[in-house]
């Protein structure tokens, strides 16, 4: 029995540690939340302005979809003996009919202001964790890289909190560079109704990086005629459609380019 001990013992060691993955996976999900209006609903996550202040950034057409001046946010108040707790707040997306945000020219990435309530637990990203195309050049990001998406699925949350769903999936396109040949790109995870708007994220260097945007899912349509009847069947294929980061760079320098209206 001793030798047996000696023999497996040092075998225990050979074993990785739990990944240190975890607490950057955890800051990604507290950057996100779901906003909402009626029956529509999408995803958005914060990232903190230069100066300070904070942005929203999601897809463009969650927010178009989005009727109304306001919408609601699903955020969650900073943890108490309780646990965390639901935080529902109305945020400001047009001002007299004019929406507060501002669109990529010609792909589906928006970007506006917003006012975190004080008791969020949220934790946005700062402006470098938003990835340059460097990254890719770098190889730093490359097909096949392991990446986690949090979302609401079809408006699921993961508890009565209202934290988002991790996945996760990978990079499936190749190649990443150069960015003007490549400025969408696909994710391997099966993506739902509700995603649109949420960070495709790295682990780097063992810091959460943005690497892309999820606004839509690739499906196959097939027509189907018969003698009484004709059916079109949309299967889904299991992967998103995303816009990789330095579009999402380049939208929040136009946003932050854009004269305050409050200022004469």
């Amino acid at each position: 029995m001793p030798r047996f001990l000696l023999v497996v013992l040092p075998l225990l060691a050979c074993f990785p540690c739990v990944s240190h993955a975890s607490e950057p996976v955890v800051q990604a999900l507290r950057a996100t939340f779901r906003i909402a209006h009626g029956t529509e609903s999408g995803t958005a996550f914060v990232v903190k302005k230069p100066d300070g202040g904070y942005l929203v950034v999601t897809a463009a057409h969650v927010l178009q979809k989005l009727e109304g001046e306001q919408c609601l946010g699903v955020f969650r108040s900073a943890e108490t003996q309780e646990g965390y707790q639901r935080l529902e707040v109305k945020l400001p997306i047009r001002q007299g009919g004019k929406p507060l945000w501002t669109r990529h020219p010609h792909l589906d990435v928006a970007v506006m202001d917003v006012t975190l309530p004080n008791k969020a637990a949220v934790e946005p990203f700062e402006l470098q964790q938003i990835a340059s195309a460097k990254l890719a050049e770098d190889n730093k990001l490359h097909v096949g890289q392991e990446v986690f998406i949090p979302c609401y699925p079809a408006k699921l949350e993961a508890n009565k909190a209202g934290w988002p769903i991790l996945r996760k999936g990978s990079i499936a396109t190749y190649p990443l560079t150069p960015l003007n040949s490549a400025e969408t790109i696909f994710i391997d995870y099966s993506h739902f109704g509700g995603d649109s708007g949420s960070a495709v994220v790295a682990i780097i260097d063992d810091e959460p990086v943005v690497v892309a945007l999820v606004f839509a899912m690739q499906r196959q349509s097939d027509r189907m005629v018969m003698p009484f009847e004709e059916r079109t069947v949309h299967t889904p294929l299991g992967l998103a459609i995303a816009v990789q980061a330095p579009i999402i760079r380049s939208t929040i320098e136009m946003h932050l380019s854009k004269p305050d209206p409050d200022q004469k």
